[in-house]
């Protein structure tokens, strides 16, 4: 009786052991191992049904069970945790970077963690929805800012997000609203979702301001490093007052 419990629940753990060693490289260690469990595990048991070998069908039925519970839970820690870790292991990590500095200088950066003093700026909030779809998803920016650049029309970095402002104010994407500092990036200038265009374009034209060339929207955090690959320990300067680590 104790293989019907011992051998599933082993199938189960291989295939959350390659999941996780894989550490977020590709889908393919996590669909494909659960395939060839709930595959094989399946044929078998259909098999044995035909065989009139009750027990065996029911034995391969529960592994073909444990093999797609296994796939499921694979799938979210993907999704949620190795997927972003691993995208984070693969660009560079800027720290004390000013909001004034060129957004071109960041351009393979996945993490950024700006100089004391620097915040979103949810006076100028811009929330863009499609016209067409007023109940659609809205687009928020709002620059990120110090004391001295909130008087300049020139924005480098935007803080974004969806559904988590109103039209021209309400800024609360990620953790833009408790005065974070840290951030990943979500896109570039020239990979971002059309809507955010669309808002970086309204943002500008209400309040005057001029996006700089590759800008960068941002999911503003207060600490990035937490989900920081622990490989970057490699210094490197760029500019003055930033650093980089990168594996």
């Amino acid at each position: 009786m104790w293989e019907f419990i011992i051998i599933p629940w082993l199938c189960a753990v291989v295939i959350l052991t390659i999941t996780t060693v894989s550490l977020g490289a590709s889908l393919f260690w996590v669909i494909v191992p659960s395939l060839l469990v709930c595959g094989f595990s399946a044929w078998h048991a259909w098999s044995s049904h035909k065989n009139c070998q009750q027990p065996m069908a029911i034995f391969y039925l529960l592994c073909c069970i444990a093999g797609f519970a296994a796939f499921i839970v694979s799938l979210i820690t993907y999704i949620h945790f190795l997927e972003p870790y691993n995208y984070l292991g693969g660009g560079a990590t800027y720290l004390d970077m000013l909001p004034s500095q060129s957004a071109l200088g960041a351009s393979d950066a996945t993490a950024i963690v700006f100089a004391a003093g620097t915040s979103v700026d949810r006076a100028r909030t811009y929330g863009y929805v499609d016209a067409r779809q007023p109940d659609g998803t809205i687009y928020c920016v709002a620059p990120v800012a110090n004391n001295w650049t909130r008087a300049e029309p020139s924005v480098q970095f935007f803080a974004a997000g969806t559904d988590c402002c109103g039209k021209r104010s309400g800024f609360g994407c990620g953790e833009g609203g408790s005065g974070a500092r840290g951030a990943t990036v979500l896109a570039t200038e020239g990979t971002c979702d059309p809507g955010f265009k669309h808002a970086v374009e309204g943002a500008a034209v209400a309040y005057g301001l001029q996006p700089g060339n590759g800008y960068v929207l941002l999911n503003m955090m207060k600490d990035p490093m937490a989900m920081e690959p622990q490989c970057r320990v490699r210094p490197r300067q760029t500019e003055r007052a930033t650093g980089a680590w990168t594996c």
